[in-house]
């Protein structure tokens, strides 16, 4: 059976620690899984995948794990453009770039792009007395393969 490294191992002890979550197996596995980029799954993907790593963990505590995991805050659930629900754990500050056709969806590192965001989070905030925390953004289009197609 696959393992953890030791020092990954902590690092998501600690996450779960922070957010006030008992460490499980079956949580640090999902949250291993899903920390990297261009991974953005549906909980049976998930599944399949930690399966397919020889882990031995059930549908039902996928999902279960990946409502506690999401309402803590450790992971996003979102849509992707045809509606399925995927989720998102890549820990590095990142936007989605999202195929209209076939679904497919990609990271884009925030340090790979100029930052757009910081000079109209105020503006936003002042028009609707929100106070901003976070901003969640997608790029939505067509990817190289379809675009070639079109």
């Amino acid at each position: 059976m696959p393992s953890i490294r030791n020092k990954d191992r902590s690092v998501y002890r600690e996450r779960l620690k922070s957010v006030g979550l008992r460490h499980t197996l079956p949580r640090e596995r999902i949250l291993s899984y899903l920390d990297r980029k261009n991974v953005h799954p549906t909980p049976e993907e998930l599944y399949q995948g930690l399966r397919k790593k020889g882990y031995s963990i059930g549908l039902s505590t996928v999902y279960l794990n990946l409502q506690v995991l999401r309402e803590a805050g450790l992971i996003r659930e979102f849509k992707d453009p045809k509606g399925v629900t995927r989720y998102d754990g890549y820990s590095k500050p990142h936007y989605h770039l999202a195929c209209r056709a076939c679904g497919r969806v990609e990271d884009i590192l925030a340090s790979e792009l100029p930052d757009f965001l910081e000079p109209i989070l105020p503006q936003v905030e002042e028009k609707s007395n929100w106070q901003v925390d976070e901003a969640w953004v997608t790029f939505v289009g067509y990817c190289p393969r379809c675009k070639r197609g079109r």
